[in-house]
């Protein structure tokens, strides 16, 4: 018999108290499983900067502000142009900032003064957006607290308290009154239709224990209840019931604590809770379906007004309080909380993460990543991704216009921050990243490379002379033969116009006189790291690359030959609030001369000005830019790459299947890539790109490429490398008439003055000329 009675009484008693251990576990190790958030760029207020009244209460209403006169963080008050906002803390790569008041006063559309705790500032920032969560697979939202004393309203302790428990502070885990009036009820209805659990037991029913209505199972619930009391204390119990309560779901994720519940209903944290908010979630507990504010208002404010009735039978809260909290209307967000701004953006960070700080997985990591992504570009670049693709699908590619896709990405040329990223025209169909993964032949967007090479090598100049008539090339026992888009010929053109125009043919000659060796290292260098084959195909952009890739040669002609890093996180910061080392992003790279790459981005300005860009100057964008169009053979890919001296951007639009598109780089690309740049353009439009030293200008014949003379029908005014200028006056028209003075270069006044100079040019560049 005893044989039989010690091993069952060990089971019974491993079944009763394995969860207690457990739990005992669980009560030591918070902070508690949380997920990972992607935050955005804090958006920058400065002093002159371009704000209305309303665009500034839209930005802080996106970015859950919402208006009171009481002012807490999270909140801002107006009155007319005058503005105070109450910072939410955020965390940085150099700390915590906010939990301040910003004021700001607005006069002709321009921020005129600026105040930080009544300290004048030339600039602050809001707190960055959320931009996605990385969930485990049980989809929990999550934000605990860790202290009763600082992170939680009173009115919400006095709430819940009042409504699940109002003798907790008493009771030993069990209440007695509770559990008759439970178990008469019961004996009533002949089920287990009530329990009279305390908030204590409802802890260890919510966490350890299933939901089955059973005597075994309350018997378990008790017993354990009454030994979490022995070993913790009542601010420990409580502080873990708030955690671990189910609130309800936000979209489709599951809200588990108060500090998920209070950011997902009201976009605040518990601490800034108001009467009448913390007796709505109080409500919500007992049943978080039924009562939802989302979908059943009227059912919710009933519930909320049970809650202030309890605390008014109480005399926890004065009658005065009460009454003006039942006035209230029922306010909470309506947006999900996890709903994913940047979806594609979000899984490539996950990368960059992994890649650069060793975070193998972000899941339920409780990783706070800092990105550099602009909320209001991502939206403006949805937007016009969007919109084009729509405006295609109903024009041009009607019979297969809803399965083309795109993609965009923009970059800060300075230090290589992604601003916005599309990887695709919907997420939710397709998860494929088409600006990091897709493998497309980028087709005349690579010409400026093969133009910076002939320039850097001292092949061409913008004023030479290119051959634009058929054209052979042998290699390998093959030959090749380039035909120009439109199967026409133009003769002698200048290197100018051939980009310009976007013409294949003198490209392909250009290319052949540089070296295909020099091409494929200067394209390595500015950033494409797929393999490059030196094939003479290879100069109409023949080599599969990544949008990504080619955004980074783009970003390097922009700053003037430095080839920025391009990456999207500042940094990463752990659940315990201590940065996560990772890998230093390379400085920026000097792989191209400022005047070579400033000479290629007044060539490619030509492009918007007079080539095949010139749609974007019709719909009115008129900043200094500079960029190039792409079609590949079959117009199976379709490209814009643009920038100004703030900013690269690139978009693609093609099939993922690589079918054949009735479109070109001008017709598809160009107006996503219009339109976004419209949206995000400076007020007041970009700077110009500044000239460095080390460049003259002279003027010439465009028909010859030579000096000009004064019988020269057409003269422009080009611009040279310093010592490389035409070395030969216009043969055409130079008979016996002297040319015209190039600037910046020191002509003695004799006779024969251009013979006196180029002689001079040639013993200091012996190998100058076109």
């Amino acid at each position: 018999m005893l044989l039989i009675f010690v091993p069952l009484t060990a089971a019974i008693l491993f079944w009763l108290l394995l969860p207690f251990w457990q739990l005992s576990g669980q009560f030591g190790s918070h902070p508690i499983k949380q997920p990972s958030r992607l935050y955005g760029a804090p958006l920058e207020l400065r002093l002159g900067g371009a704000w209305t009244a309303e665009s500034l209460t839209a930005v802080l209403e996106a970015r859950r502000y919402s208006r009171t006169s009481d002012l807490v963080p999270g909140t801002f008050a107006q009155r007319g142009d005058d503005f105070i906002i109450y910072r939410r803390n955020f965390l940085t790569a150099n700390g915590e900032v906010g939990n301040d008041r910003l004021a700001l006063r607005l006069s002709g559309s321009r921020v005129q003064e600026m105040e930080l705790d009544g300290r004048s500032v030339g600039a602050a920032w809001l707190d960055p957006p959320l931009i996605a969560a990385y969930y485990g697979s049980d989809l929990r939202e999550r934000r605990p607290i860790t202290s009763l004393d600082t992170e939680l309203a009173e009115d919400l302790i006095l709430s819940v308290l009042a409504i699940e428990d109002s003798t907790f502070l008493s009771h030993p885990g069990l209440s007695l009154t509770g559990v008759l009036r439970a178990a008469w009820n019961n004996l009533r209805q002949q089920d287990l239709t009530q329990g009279g659990s305390t908030l204590t037991q409802q802890l260890v029913k919510n966490v350890y224990l299933t939901h089955e209505r059973s005597f075994g199972r309350k018997i378990r619930e008790a017993i354990l209840a009454v030994l979490l009391e022995i070993r913790f204390d009542k601010r420990q119990i409580f502080r873990a019931y708030l955690n671990e309560i189910y609130w309800g779901r936000s979209g489709n994720v599951n809200l588990m604590g108060i500090g998920a519940a209070s950011w997902a209903y009201f976009g605040k944290e518990p601490a800034h809770l108001s009467l009448a908010e913390s007796a709505l979630l109080a409500g919500i507990i007992q049943s978080p379906s039924r009562y939802s504010p989302h979908r059943s208002p009227d059912r919710a404010k009933q519930r909320r007004d049970t809650v202030l009735k309890r605390l008014a039978d109480l005399r926890w809260v004065t009658p005065e309080r009460i009454e003006a909290a039942k006035a209230e209307p029922i306010r909470v967000i309506e947006s999900p909380i996890a709903a994913r701004g940047a979806p594609y953006f979000a899984d490539a960070m996950s990368t960059e993460a992994r890649r650069r700080f060793n975070v193998e997985t972000l899941r339920d990591g409780g990783y706070t990543l800092l990105s550099t992504l602009r909320l209001r570009d991502q939206k403006a670049a949805e937007e016009a991704v969007e919109e084009g693709l729509v405006a295609l699908g109903e024009s041009y590619e009607k019979d297969r216009g809803e399965g083309l896709q795109a993609a965009l990405i923009s970059v800060n040329p300075d230090n290589g921050a992604i601003l916005a990223y599309v990887g695709g025209r919907n997420y939710g169909k397709s998860q494929f990243d088409r600006v990091s993964l897709a493998r497309r032949q980028p087709g005349s967007a690579f010409k400026p490379v093969v133009f910076a090479a002939a320039l850097a090598e001292r092949a061409a100049t913008p004023a030479t002379v290119l051959v634009d008539e058929p054209y052979t090339v042998r290699f390998d026992g093959r030959s090749w033969s380039p035909k120009n888009s439109d199967g026409k010929y133009r003769g002698p053109v200048s290197a100018r116009r051939t980009l310009e125009l976007s013409l294949n043919v003198p490209t392909a000659r250009l290319a052949q006189r540089v070296g295909l060796g020099p091409v494929v290292d200067l394209a390595h260098s500015m950033g494409i790291e797929s393999r490059m084959r030196p094939l003479p195909a290879l100069a109409l952009g023949s080599t599969e690359v990544t949008p990504y890739e080619l955004a980074s040669v783009y970003a390097t002609l922009a700053t003037g030959g430095l080839r920025p890093t391009l990456h999207g996180l500042e940094g990463v910061i752990d659940r315990t609030g201590q940065e996560v080392p990772g890998e230093a992003l390379d400085q920026p790279e000097r792989v191209l001369d400022p005047e070579v790459a400033f000479l290629v981005t007044d060539m490619l300005r030509g492009v918007l000005d007079r080539g095949t860009a010139d749609g974007a100057r019709k719909r009115g964008l008129r900043d200094p830019l500079a960029g190039k169009t792409g079609t590949t053979n079959s117009r199976r890919d379709s490209w814009f790459a643009g920038y100004s001296t703030r900013r690269a951007t690139l978009v693609w639009v093609g099939y993922d299947d690589n079918a054949t598109t009735r479109l070109s780089g001008a017709r598809a690309a160009l107006p996503i890539w219009t339109s976004f740049v419209l949206q995000t353009r400076p007020p007041g439009g970009d700077p110009p790109f500044e000239t460095p030293a080390g460049l003259v200008s002279a003027w010439i014949d465009p028909l010859t490429g030579g000096l000009a003379t004064n019988r020269c029908p057409n003269t422009v005014q080009e611009t040279f490398l310093a010592g490389f200028p035409p070395g030969e006056v216009c043969q055409e028209h130079a008979r016996g008439v002297p040319y015209r003075q190039p600037e910046g270069v020191d002509v003695p006044k004799k006779n024969n003055p251009f013979r006196r100079w180029l002689d001079r040019v040639r013993q200091r560049d012996p190998g100058g000329g076109s």
